[in-house]
């Protein structure tokens, strides 16, 4: 959300910097341009930064299918692998050994 918000602000900004060639008295365009593109910039900065502190794993559920008395998950992992895990007839999964 914030980086769409810092994409906006750049273009906003950068339209009022350079393509409106309008004055009136005590508005300064060129300040107000300036200040919309540094704001957006600030946005997609904290925008990285918060993506980059809440890089984890994510699973999609894709599908379940019946394996003999098993029932299994297909998922599709934040990296893009397909997984399959088996699942038990009461939604559980089983323990693995060590």
């Amino acid at each position: 959300m914030l980086a769409a918000l810092g994409i906006v602000l750049l273009v906003a900004g950068a339209i009022v910097l350079f393509a409106i060639d309008w004055s009136a008295d005590g508005v300064d365009l060129v300040a107000i341009g300036w200040i919309l593109m540094g704001g957006g910039g600030l946005s997609l900065l904290v925008a990285m930064i918060q993506g980059a502190g809440s890089v984890s794993e994510q699973r999609t559920v894709v599908g379940k299918h019946v394996v003999g008395e098993h029932v299994v998950d297909s998922d599709a992992s934040g990296d893009g692998r397909h997984v399959d895990e088996l699942v038990g007839a009461d939604g559980f999964r089983p323990r693995r050994s060590s």
